[in-house]
């Protein structure tokens, strides 16, 4: 007989969260939860994105190039959806300086669209700083355990020759509302914390991956 219960049991694997694309129209608004980004070389294997593996990997053998991608969690406050933002090396770029900025993409407000708003179309990135404090934010996940659930893999075979997903916070001493921002984004008038020398941004005020 079947043991019947009201209470759902937790995932034991632990966070699974779903993956998120830039949309080939329109833009996608979030704040980064996690602390870094993590990445790794990737097939386009069987209809959807599997890591490269380093034995005896499949797509290898039948000839499937390989791409680099890198993966960071977000929050998008107006679904309430927490999940993994999928980005090129190109358009990882953008959040390699934020962090080198800041000391931690945790907090990161970013915009992210296509050129001319077609599919497959360049990305654009644009980031700024978001104020976590009057408004949180999930508890940054463990990246490499939630692409192990998302891929079907143990934990210690996407860890081998990961990125550290810890980094050193900045030493500064500026209050950290004077770069906060409500969340919004108004490309056209970069804050003080955005500033188009600082964050590589174009003339039209968007960045280009």
């Amino acid at each position: 007989m079947p043991e019947w219960s009201n209470e759902v049991p937790d995932d034991p694997r632990g966070v699974a969260l779903p993956i998120r694309r830039t949309p080939p129209h329109g833009s996608l608004l979030a704040v980064v939860t996690s602390i870094d980004l993590v990445g790794t070389r990737t097939h386009f294997w069987q209809r959807r994105t599997m890591p490269h593996e380093k034995i005896k990997c499949e797509a290898c053998k039948a000839g499937l190039p390989t791409r680099w991608h890198s993966y960071l969690s977000a929050w998008d406050h107006h679904t309430k959806m927490h999940f993994l933002f999928e980005l090129t090396a190109q358009a990882a770029q953008h959040f390699v300086t934020f962090r080198k900025a800041h000391g931690t993409l945790r907090g990161c407000l970013f915009k992210a669209s296509r050129w001319r708003q077609i599919p497959n179309g360049r990305v654009l990135i644009e980031c700024k700083p978001f104020d976590i404090v009057s408004h949180p934010i999930p508890e940054a996940p463990d990246l490499i355990t939630v692409l192990s659930i998302l891929w079907n893999l143990p934990p210690d075979q996407l860890n081998n020759n990961s990125p550290n997903q810890v980094v050193d916070l900045p030493t500064d001493s500026r209050d950290p509302e004077e770069n906060c921002t409500r969340l919004s984004f108004d490309a056209g008038k970069p804050t003080r914390a955005a500033r188009p020398d600082a964050l590589g941004r174009g003339k039209n005020g968007n960045d280009v991956a």
